[in-house]
């Protein structure tokens, strides 16, 4: 599947690409490893990056995340329930950063 996005600077590419990325991992735990998320600049990959694993963080700590009610909502979980598969996810991206495009 082929999605594409394109919008003017400011809109919130970021966030959106950010969204559909945890979406994803919530959905398939290892969807990293065949997930390609393309960019203009290295800058804003090295952005998303940042940001998708700062989220993930963020969830699995039960932090303030913009994303943890769309996630609950979307996947039928608790918080707790949220917790815990994003520190699953967490844990098995950092091992396998290599394969975090």
């Amino acid at each position: 599947m082929l999605t594409v996005y394109t919008a003017s600077a400011g809109s919130g590419k970021t966030y959106t690409l950010t969204k559909e990325y945890l979406m994803l991992l919530f959905k398939h735990q290892n969807a990293f490893k065949n997930t390609l998320a393309v960019t203009f600049t290295n800058k804003a990959s090295g952005e998303m990056k940042e940001r998708i694993i700062n989220q993930l963080y963020q969830l699995s700590i039960g932090g303030n995340s913009s994303y943890t009610q769309e996630i609950m909502n979307n996947f039928s979980l608790s918080k707790e329930q949220v917790i815990k598969k994003a520190e699953q996810i967490l844990q098995e991206l950092l091992h396998n950063y290599s394969y975090f495009l």
